[in-house]
This record gives C-alpha cells, sequence and structure tokens, in this order.
C-alpha cells in the first residue's frame, strides 16, 4: 500500500492470499466447540472484504478503508463489473464493526454458519476469477 492510501495493483495477489486465509481460519474455528460464532463472521467478513480490495487493487481503483461489503461491491461495480452476489453478504459488515463488541445473542444452527461460510467461499473464488 502507498502512502496516498491506495492499494497497488501488483498487492492484488497478497491481499487475496491473505483472504484465503482469513476463510480457512473461519472454517476451522467454525468447527470448534464452544466458540463465539460472532469471531467465525468476523474472519469470514474481514475475508470478503479482503478479496473485495484486491479486485479493486487489480483494476488499479482507489480502495476506500472501511469495512463495509456494500461500500466495495458498489466501487467494484462503478467499475462496470458485475458482483455476481451483489450486497447479499453486506450483513457480514456488522461483524467487524459493532458486533465485534456485544456478546452474540442470536442462536446460530452449525447450518447457517456452513451456509455463511460456503457463500464466502464462492464470493472469493469469484475475487480470484477477477485477478488473472
Amino acid at each position: 500500500m502507498t502512502k496516498q492510501g491506495k492499494f497497488t495493483k501488483s498487492y492484488a495477489h497478497e491481499l487475496l492470499r491473505i483472504a484465503k486465509q482469513d476463510l480457512d481460519s473461519a472454517q476451522f474455528l467454525s468447527q470448534q466447540k464452544g466458540l463465539r460464532v460472532e469471531n467465525v463472521f468476523l474472519l469470514a467478513q474481514q475475508a470478503l472484504e479482503k478479496g473485495l480490495k484486491a479486485v479493486l487493487c487489480w483494476h488499479e481503483a482507489p480502495v476506500p478503508f472501511v469495512h463495509e461489503i456494500g461500500v466495495l461491491v458498489a466501487k467494484i461495480e462503478a467499475l462496470n463489473i458485475v458482483v455476481p452476489f451483489g450486497f447479499d453478504l453486506n450483513s457480514l459488515s456488522e461483524f467487524a464493526t459493532v458486533r465485534r463488541y456485544f456478546e452474540g445473542k442470536e442462536d446460530w444452527v452449525p447450518e447457517d454458519v456452513i451456509q455463511i461460510l460456503t457463500h464466502v467461499d464462492k464470493a472469493i473464488q469469484w475475487c480470484q476469477s477477477q485477478v488473472t
């Protein structure tokens, strides 16, 4: 990343590697007993955020310093690139912001966690397909 805050094109591949590692960590953590599910979702959000930022880097577009998935999707779509999952995963943004500071009160079932991680995995695969 440059001092001006713009991620360089060459950084896109590194960001994708980190994104995949974050997703791998989320998947590993999801298999543990007694976990705080919000931490799984935080890692999933971070993976997706980095994947989307890698796409912006690759296209040499400014990368905003935000955690909002919707903002990043909108920036990519402004480049006339259709993001196939659109804003479907925007709800993960709250796990990188306000949900980090609250104890989980929702009863997540394992199927919910698997579904979210599967969607994020497909989204990361799409990001990888954009950075060639």
